[in-house]
């Protein structure tokens, strides 16, 4: 079995060990959020879940991304929104207060292509801002869509941005990009298809046994709402049914192998595991 341990934290950054991987999760902040974006939960009942786990509300979404330093390797998983939006783009700064220079990343794994995982990988015009990079990793059906042009053309104003911005970071690292459709990415990194919230939507198991973290992108959003309701959807879900069979699905696995997991969107910077109770779940942050 893989054993794991976690390091010594520094407040908003958690580093877990896991044998030879090390694996940094950081904050990029935050995004103002609302039980509204929800369909399938009255409010009510969403905002009474909150409370009885001690968020708010009026929530906030939380954006996180993953370093995974191996033996070789610097590899970023996510970036953020790249410029601040409300209180978010602080990966640089988290970064730095991580002592990681971005310098060192030479591989991205990218969850999929909304603009609060693909924005910070580039500036204006196509710059790429981790120029070290030698590959990026992204399904191949999350490519495809995000550089489908008539969906773009027949897109909202507010969608084409997102496809602006997943365009433009896309373009950045061009001659970089690796689409994939296997699994086994690098070793000890498989590639979890978990599609719904968009068409090529991915996590990242490290390691192969039972004690491994897999991260887990965007499965929930509201976790505590989410995970004790797997058929809540969210409005930026591409699919919600397959995007809730997926959820529903993944829990499930997760709970059986007791998997640590690692969410973009978790209230903190942290792993987790999973309890049942019936066909629901619960939510542990490790502390």
């Amino acid at each position: 079995m893989m054993t794991s341990r976690m390091l010594e934290q520094t407040p908003g950054i958690t580093r877990q060990q896991l044998q030879d991987i090390t694996v940094t999760i950081l904050s990029d902040g935050y995004l103002e959020g609302t039980v509204a974006l929800l369909n399938g939960i009255e409010t009510d009942h969403a905002e009474a879940l909150l409370r009885a786990n001690g968020v708010s509300p009026l929530p906030r979404m939380n954006i996180n991304a993953c370093v995974v330093e191996t033996t070789g390797h610097t590899i970023l998983i996510d970036s953020g929104t790249g410029t601040p939006d409300g209180a978010s783009g602080e990966l640089p700064a988290a970064l730095a207060a991580a002592g990681i220079d971005p310098l060192s990343i030479d591989t991205i794994l990218l969850t999929h292509g909304h603009r609060d995982h693909i924005g910070g990988l580039a500036g204006p015009l196509q710059t790429p801002l981790f120029s070290n990079v030698q590959r990026l990793f992204v399904h191949e059906k999350e490519l495809a869509f995000w550089r489908d042009e008539t969906l773009y053309a027949s897109a909202p104003e507010g969608l084409k941005r997102s496809f602006d911005i997943a365009k433009n970071a896309f373009s950045a690292y061009d001659d970089r990009l690796v689409p994939f459709t296997h699994e086994d990415l690098l070793p000890g990194i498989q590639a979890v298809p978990l599609f719904g919230h968009t068409p090529g939507h991915s996590g990242f198991l490290l390691g192969n046994e039972k004690g491994s973290l897999l991260i887990w992108g965007d499965i929930v959003h509201f976790p505590h709402i989410q995970i004790a309701r797997p058929e809540v959807s969210i409005a930026f879900d591409r699919d919600p049914a397959l995007a809730a069979k997926t959820r529903n699905t993944l829990l499930d696995r997760v709970a059986t192998d007791d998997i640590s997991v690692c969410g973009m969107h978790f209230n903190l910077p942290t792993t987790a595991k999973l309890s049942r109770s019936g066909k629901s779940y619960a939510l542990h942050y490790a502390m």
